[in-house]
């Protein structure tokens, strides 16, 4: 229908111009941030330029709900500013129509949303923790999607998964002899830092000398060195940095070796409820939006408006977040809570609006 499309194109663009006006308010900061840094080996203005786009989708996709509010707010604030919706409502397009066209827009973009925070934010997270890493450490060769390089004196590393808590998976080390020939091989399925030795788990190693390669395997061994324990802190993905099937597999990890996982619990839930709080932020701007005149503000009280509301939702959800790990709470609770507050709010001031 003509409605559905004019007022999904309409919130669709003013979403754009908020999240352009948040991508250049990051990208400013965050380049300022660098400035500091360039110079330092071979952390270079590239290098910084390319850190900051690549660190840009986390940031985004952490304000998603407060980006798309302030775009539903500048969107159909402005419809309201030329008495559109007052028309529309004349013309007989009942308040629940309108309503339902702003949801159809609001379901797409949680689905982009969604998207963005399982495959895109994951990837290029750690693309930009591997660039810095490489740049600023002379023992981290190659960073990408080949996965990290390392080196500790002749020995090579290649890790395709580095995860939270001094994690490895996937490890293929080199060893090479004073003349630089590869001497050995091994590759390990997993490996976790223990106080103050390696547990490597499934290994298995190639050894090359003159009379050929022999192979043996050994389902564990313990190593007293392996990967710099300080480079964790640069290239590990936090648990909200993570896609949510690998929050799902990893907190299964660690119920099966009976550790604490309710960080990685509330990182998946969150992950599962952002798209709906993007949802429910831009029907929160409806009341908003319906209960104001044409001439009761115009575009700046609405940013500003929006702005706060973000802001207040942000900070509000991290609370609620973080104290429910804090006093033990259902990661499931402490996740939806916020979600559940501002729906009740949202459906109380939409059912108020004559």
């Amino acid at each position: 229908m003509i409605i559905d499309r004019y007022i999904a194109r309409s919130i669709i663009q003013g979403t754009l111009g908020a999240l352009f006006v948040f991508t250049a308010l990051f990208i400013f900061i965050d380049f300022v941030r660098q400035l500091e840094h360039i110079g330092t080996k071979d952390f270079g203005l590239v290098e910084a330029v390319l850190f900051v786009l690549l660190g840009l989708p986390k940031k985004l996709y952490e304000l998603a709900p407060s980006i798309i509010l302030l775009g539903g707010l500048i969107s159909m604030g402005a419809m309201a500013g030329r008495s559109e919706l007052v028309v529309m409502r004349s013309s007989g397009i009942t308040m629940a129509r309108i309503i339902r066209s702003v949801l159809q827009t609001g379901l797409f973009l949680a689905m982009l949303v969604g998207l963005a925070g399982e495959f895109i934010v994951p990837q290029a997270t750690s693309m930009s923790k591997n660039l810095r890493a490489v740049a600023m450490d002379d023992h981290v060769l190659v960073g990408g999607t080949h996965g990290l390089w390392a080196r500790d004196g002749n020995r090579y590393f290649n890790v395709k998964t580095v995860l939270p808590d001094m994690q490895l998976r996937n490890l293929t080390i080199y060893q090479l002899d004073i003349n630089r020939k590869l001497t050995r091989s091994s590759h390990v399925q997993s490996a976790s830092f223990r106080r103050d030795h390696w547990r490597l788990k499934n290994v298995s190693h190639s050894v090359i000398s003159e009379t050929g390669v022999k192979t043996y395997r050994n389902a564990v061994e313990e190593w007293p060195s392996l990967i710099k324990a300080d480079l964790f802190e640069v290239l590990a993905l936090e648990p909200q940095d993570m896609s949510a099937i690998s929050l799902m597999q990893y907190s299964d990890y660690l119920e099966e070796n009976e550790l604490d996982s309710a960080v990685y619990q509330l990182a998946f839930w969150v992950k599962v409820f952002t798209p709906l709080a993007c949802l429910v932020m831009l029907l929160i701007a409806m009341p908003l939006v319906f209960t104001a005149s044409p001439r009761s503000g115009g575009t700046g009280q609405r940013v500003i408006i929006g702005l706060l509301l973000g802001i207040l939702f942000f900070v509000f959800n991290r609370a609620i977040n973080h104290l429910g790990v804090v006093y033990g709470v259902m990661p499931i609770l402490s996740a939806s809570i916020p979600l559940i507050f501002v729906t009740f709010i949202t459906i109380f001031l939409i059912h108020r609006i004559r």
